[in-house]
């Protein structure tokens, strides 16, 4: 039997509802661009967290 799922806020405080997930569509972007715009660019984001975590982020060929 398939899950239920529920209404509830979008996770970025739009004041929008999902229909049971985290976000609205591209909700999650906004926010994904947001930071890294903060942070000065998806490469000093990268460096950022691995630098905060204390470990190498490595991205997957292919």
């Amino acid at each position: 039997m398939p899950r239920r799922l529920y209404p509830k806020p979008c996770s970025c405080n739009c004041g929008g509802t999902t229909k049971g997930g985290e976000w609205l569509p591209g909700h999650d972007q906004k926010l994904r661009a947001a930071i890294e715009g903060k942070a000065g660019g998806l490469v000093s984001l990268k460096k950022l967290v691995e630098k905060t975590l204390r470990c190498r982020i490595k991205v997957r060929e292919g």
